[in-house]
């Protein structure tokens, strides 16, 4: 997932710009890439929140501000790699108070998982 909605064509913008400038994006303008962290349901237990299950394809990272243990989406990791300058990888509370500091109101789309892989033991 990733906060402020943006979509394949707002990362491939700042991949561009990024690429262009060849200094990266200042981190207020970079796209936010919000991953769950591995204790996720176990910070939403007993909400009416569905289980986080990663699937096989998911990776463990760390959050880049707090260093919080998290699953990243293979269509975020892509992103991440062919874009450092341009994203930044966040649990997803670092990614909310990165966005309430941007003056926005949280919003978080995905990158279009859960087509069927299979998903890890939860």
């Amino acid at each position: 997932m990733r906060a402020l909605g943006a979509d394949d064509v707002e990362v491939g913008a700042a991949v561009n710009i990024a690429q262009r400038d060849g200094q990266g994006m200042p981190r207020e303008k970079r796209v936010i890439l919000a991953c769950p962290p591995t204790n996720a349901n176990e910070l939403l237990e007993g909400t009416d929140v569905p289980r986080h299950v990663p699937t096989v394809d998911h990776s463990l990272t760390r959050c880049g501000d707090c260093g919080t243990d998290m699953w990243i989406g293979p269509k975020q990791q892509a992103v991440a790699l062919r874009a450092p300058a341009a994203t930044l990888v966040l649990c997803m509370t670092c990614a909310v108070k990165e966005t309430e500091r941007r003056g926005a109101v949280p919003l978080v789309g995905d990158l279009g998982g859960n087509d069927g892989r299979p998903r890890l033991a939860g």
